[in-house]
């Protein structure tokens, strides 16, 4: 004790000395941290569609991903590297079983309308989740929870597993171990809301929301912008950007020249602009960001309409579609030409899984097995997208080449909006259809149960098969990692015997920013986790008579 106590005695006066010096403001903290960053000036950016919803229980499209991420926290988040990291909770634990975790949360941490945010908004938002949200991976979760199944169906009021052990503390019982129980947690879907502004909006919740995250809603055009505020008091220190404006329903090519005319802050590449850009000096002065992202970008069949309930017309229009040109000679965005189910940079890939390849001649041999030959009897099928971009429409052009060596006749169709494509798509009206999904979490789960089990809340092609599903229910319940990758693998293995998509490539993030956007960081997620929090701006542009200028404050 002798030894110990000068020390905590000298330790107590520095603690002392501290807090009696002159606290500095915010703005000088996160300028420590953040060496000449910048408050102020509001972010410019697209989306290509309105967002089908801006509640978090909802979100199932990757347009509104990008927004909520801004108006929303959780429990944990990711990091760079994708590894679950505090967000609201503070830290947690589990049992050694797995079936018990325990969350500590952050206090002080404010809704947008002011009031703190507590556990009993944890049990609020996950319950209110199993009653209202449609499938997906938190829904998955909770659903593991003890005492779920019980209030769906209406033997108990509340989920016994799902409990605030005081202001602060939040405990959540399984029935049994859920493999991607953490990484679930940090998906938008599994945010906290505030259960009085939830039931004083209603439906209008959807489209005026209020949450914790970095910046406050302030108003939604549809078809025109989405403008968002910074929020003052957010727990991790106020964002630098006084705004967000997202542009909504830009094409590609459109959004490439406002970038160019200074109108906006970031772009996406157009394909017919990629290799100028790589050669022409001309823009040298934006920075590029490029790195591959977790996402695949697929043609669906619907496997219960004719003819595509035939495995070997499915396996045919594999064989018969050259990936490899359609990604690095039409497409031309930097993208790498799928295999199979899980793209590379995801836990649980297969870098030995080689797919369908380009083979006309096998292609027709399937084809006349199934009772085509030279593409006779076979119907004019209707290919269906959203996207309006001019590389997607030669993309799409190139399909029609190839079923047109076959004797098949392809017509394009586009879709008016992405809410009335999900639409057509759930109701199974599409025979054929171009589809993208990006990962919500890095986890395989996120790939295979929403896109290809039978209960998948994305699994537009119906497809059914019980050997898959058996397999996908093993690996949740699997901690082990080495034995939840050999369960992925015996599954994409069938999947790719089934054909029920042609997987055509996945998706390398690369966009061109301003050379006055600091603070830029893109994980595997891609642009859509991006955490604009930290985005600064190095030189503040002149904003149009147009724009939000930096005194924009919600209009609450």
């Amino acid at each position: 004790m002798s030894t110990r106590c000068p020390r905590m005695f000298i330790v107590s006066l520095w603690i002392v000395a501290i807090l009696l010096l002159p606290r500095p403001s915010l703005a000088q903290f996160r300028g420590m941290l953040e060496p000449g960053g910048k408050f102020g000036g509001t972010y410019r950016r697209t989306l290509d569609n309105n967002p089908a919803t801006l509640d978090p229980a909802l979100v199932q499209d990757v347009y509104s991903r990008p927004v909520v991420r801004q108006l929303f926290d959780g429990l944990v988040q990711f990091d760079a590297h994708l590894k679950p990291i505090p967000a609201i909770a503070e830290f947690w634990e589990a049992s050694r079983d797995g079936r018990v975790w325990t969350f500590t949360l952050r206090r002080g941490v404010k809704f947008h309308h002011g009031r703190e945010v507590t556990a009993q908004d944890f049990v609020y938002s996950f319950t209110r989740l199993l009653k209202t949200a449609k499938a997906g991976p938190v829904l998955n979760l909770i659903r593991h929870i003890q005492g779920a199944e019980a209030l769906l169906t209406g033997q108990a009021a509340s989920i016994t597993g799902l409990k605030a052990l005081n202001l602060y503390t939040l405990e959540i019982a399984l029935d049994e171990p859920f493999g991607p129980s953490l990484t679930v947690l940090g998906l938008a879907n599994a945010a906290v809301v505030p259960q009085e502004e939830v039931e004083r909006l209603g439906e209008r919740f959807a489209q005026a929301p209020v949450g914790t995250g970095p910046f406050k809603f302030v108003r939604w055009e549809p078809g025109k912008e989405i403008v968002l505020a910074a929020h003052d008091r957010y727990y991790d220190g106020r964002p630098y950007l006084d705004a967000i404006v997202f542009t909504l329903g830009t094409k590609f090519e459109d959004a490439f020249t406002a970038f160019l005319a200074g109108d906006l802050d970031e772009t996406v590449i157009p394909s017919e602009k990629t290799e100028d850009i790589h050669a022409n000096t001309q823009y040298a002065k934006y920075q590029m960001v490029r790195k591959p992202s977790l996402g695949l970008l697929y043609i669906g069949f619907n496997m219960q309409r004719p003819p595509f309930d035939d495995k070997r017309v499915r396996q045919a229009l594999n064989y018969a579609v050259n990936k490899d040109e359609i990604v690095h000679e039409i497409t031309k965005m930097g993208s790498v030409t799928a295999t199979g189910v899980l793209p590379p940079g995801m836990p649980g890939h297969d870098p030995d899984l080689r797919g369908y390849y380009y083979n006309p001649s096998k292609a027709k041999q399937l084809l006349a097995k199934a009772g085509y030959p030279d593409g006779v009897g076979f119907p004019v099928v209707d290919l269906w997208t959203v996207s309006k971009a001019a590389s997607t429409k030669a993309e799409l052009e190139a399909y029609q080449r190839y079923r047109q060596a076959l004797g098949i006749h392809v017509q394009l169709r586009y879709a008016t909006d992405w809410t009335t494509y999900d639409a057509m798509l759930r109701q199974g009206e599409l025979a054929l259809f171009r589809v993208a999904w990006y990962a919500d979490l890095p986890d395989p789960d996120n790939f295979f149960t929403p896109l290809l089990h039978s209960t998948g809340q994305a699994n537009y092609m119906f497809y059914r098969n019980s050997a898959v599903d058996s397999l996908l229910d093993q690996a949740r319940q699997k901690d082990n990692t080495t034995q939840r990758t050999l369960l992925y693998h015996q599954a994409e293995r069938l999947v790719m015997e089934d054909a029920p998509w042609i997987p055509q490539h996945n998706h390398v993030f690369e966009h061109l920013y301003q050379p006055y956007v600091q603070g830029i960081e893109i994980s595997l997620l891609g642009e859509r986790w991006m955490s604009m929090h930290k985005i600064w701006l190095k030189q503040r542009p002149v904003e149009n008579t147009q724009g939000v200028t930096s005194h924009v404050q919600p209009s609450r």
